[in-house]
């Protein structure tokens, strides 16, 4: 393993780890119920974000293009920057979120499996009936998601602008409506303006919302369609 792929605390957790330990109750360590399709859309923006972070990818309004196609080292990111460098040509940024959404199972394992590397997440596991299996993910060590909470809290309380980072971050958990969890306790709607104005900075973070909305308006069609047979 690369000296840069190492997992330790003192590195800077990716994007797409940030949301998978987003993602998990922090009590259970299971899950939190968000809206089909919000995670996979969410997880897939992380991995184009943190790609753009490392400077191996741009993107626009119409379309994500690899500027640079070298390894980052770091396993989390290469196997899906080699899958965007193969592409015959640019694509647009939804259609590669609604491809790498596909692949979300596989994202999320590999960043589970780093937090667990990291010791921050330890594998659980809960049979219902004795048959079936739930998969849950305990938290060892909450700093990290507490002071990311923190330090959103303050920013969506706050007027300041944020870093570019936190801008991004605020606009992936509102696009996959993780909010309502993480900013518990806080008048959101008092600051829906605020929280709406922070979101809308970022390209991806619109994308991954209005893709969460698309799939959202396809089910409800869907289920509008089932009843209406009964």
């Amino acid at each position: 393993m690369p000296a840069s792929d190492t997992p330790n605390r003192s590195r800077e957790l990716t994007l797409t780890e940030e949301l998978a330990l987003l993602a998990l109750d922090d009590k259970t360590g299971k899950q939190l119920i968000l809206p089909p399709n919000a995670l996979p859309f969410g997880l897939a923006g992380a991995i184009i974000l943190d790609l753009s972070l490392a400077g191996r990818v741009d993107t626009d309004l119409r379309q994500l293009t690899v500027i640079n196609p070298a390894p980052t080292g770091d396993s989390l990111l290469d196997p899906w920057l080699r899958l965007l460098q193969a592409a015959p040509e640019p694509r647009s940024v939804r259609f590669w979120l609604r491809e790498l959404a596909l692949r979300h199972e596989e994202i999320h394992q590999a960043a589970v499996d780093r937090l667990i590397q990291r010791g921050i997440l330890r594998r659980g596991e809960q049979r219902l009936c004795w048959v079936v299996s739930l998969r849950r993910y305990p938290i060892i060590d909450g700093t990290e998601r507490t002071e990311v909470r923190t330090r959103l809290s303050q920013l969506i309380l706050g007027n300041d602008l944020p870093t570019p980072r936190d801008a991004i971050l605020v606009s992936l958990i509102h696009g996959c409506r993780l909010s309502k969890y993480l900013f518990a306790g806080l008048d959101l709607e008092a600051r829906k303006k605020r929280l709406e104005t922070l979101a809308r900075t970022d390209l991806v973070g619109r994308e991954v919302a209005a893709a969460t909305i698309a799939s959202l308006d396809v089910l409800g069609r869907a289920l509008s369609e089932t009843r209406a047979s009964w």
